[in-house]
């Protein structure tokens, strides 16, 4: 996590290139950790719970540092529009939780989950167009909410009507 926010800075810095690779760096080892800990049979529900925590910070912090360049280059507009991106990627993980808690079962619909978030916000980012991953994932992200919504209140529905 700390190297995470370390690439948040750098980002925020305005090496934004080299902040992304930091970053890509560290969701490698993210992804990692978890098929670490299956392939060693030490996987937790605590340990889930921990990872999935710590996940909401470090994608929050990359948000925050591309909003502060928006804001600190004088764009407000891309600033707004990077703080909106980041409560849709916050609001697709809760949704989720809140679905699974409702539903007992999973949600895991929707085109924007995290890793398609990450990769577009890196992808774009070093190819110099990082407003267009912001953008991006400002609509994936509200867009799979609604999915999420929509496929629990079928769900719901169904169970209220009798359905198994």
């Amino acid at each position: 996590m700390a190297l995470s926010f370390a690439g948040a800075a750098v980002v925020a810095a305005g090496r934004v290139r080299t902040g992304i690779l930091i970053l890509v760096f560290t969701w490698i080892f993210d992804v990692l950790d978890g098929a670490l800990a299956k392939y060693s049979g030490q996987v937790s529900r605590f340990g889930g719970f921990l990872d999935s925590v710590m996940d909401r910070y470090t994608e929050g912090a990359v948000f925050v540092a591309f909003a502060y360049r928006y804001a600190a280059e004088g764009n407000p507009l891309m600033a707004a529009a990077t703080v909106f991106a980041l409560i849709g990627a916050a609001a697709v993980s809760y949704a989720r939780a809140r679905a699974e808690n409702e539903i007992d079962g999973k949600c895991d619909v929707g085109v924007g989950a995290r890793l398609p978030r990450l990769v577009l916000i890196a992808v774009t980012a070093l190819a110099g167009y990082p407003g267009a991953g912001i953008i991006a994932v400002l609509v994936l992200s509200h867009y799979t909410v609604l999915q999420r919504i929509i496929f629990t209140r079928g769900l719901l529905r169904e169970k209220a009507s009798g359905g198994n």
